[in-house]
């Protein structure tokens, strides 16, 4: 029961990922509060020497004319076979995520590496 279960889930879960509506980069800020996928290039990456760790990658430009940012949480470093700023710099990209704003940024916030799929 718990495989068939498990099985649904997966399967369900898979649905809801691909079912993402591709959004252009320059229409995400109409789309704040939704889950979208968006691609585009990751136009830079740094991540804050503070306690935090934050990871950033912006996308369609770099920082500060980021078009969006994903931010990753140090915490969520393990779900990520490698290293984010490394890996992701200078790459198409696609996130699945929702849309939020930031200090007046959009951000998406990824918690997984199966959010970003490189092109």
């Amino acid at each position: 029961m718990l495989k068939y279960c498990t099985t649904i889930c997966i399967i369900l879960l898979s649905q809801y990922i691909f079912a993402q509506k591709l959004v252009p980069i320059d229409s995400v800020s109409t789309y704040v509060g939704q889950t979208i996928k968006v691609c585009d290039k990751v136009a830079g990456t740094f991540v804050t020497k503070s306690d935090k760790h934050l990871t950033y990658l912006n996308i369609g430009a770099d920082f500060p004319n980021a078009k969006l940012t994903i931010v990753i949480f140090h915490k969520d470093l393990v779900n990520f076979p490698l290293a984010p700023s490394d890996h992701y710099k200078g790459m198409n990209i696609c996130i699945i995520g929702e849309v939020t704003v930031y200090k007046d940024r959009l951000q998406i916030i990824a918690n997984r590496s199966d959010q970003i799929e490189i092109k």
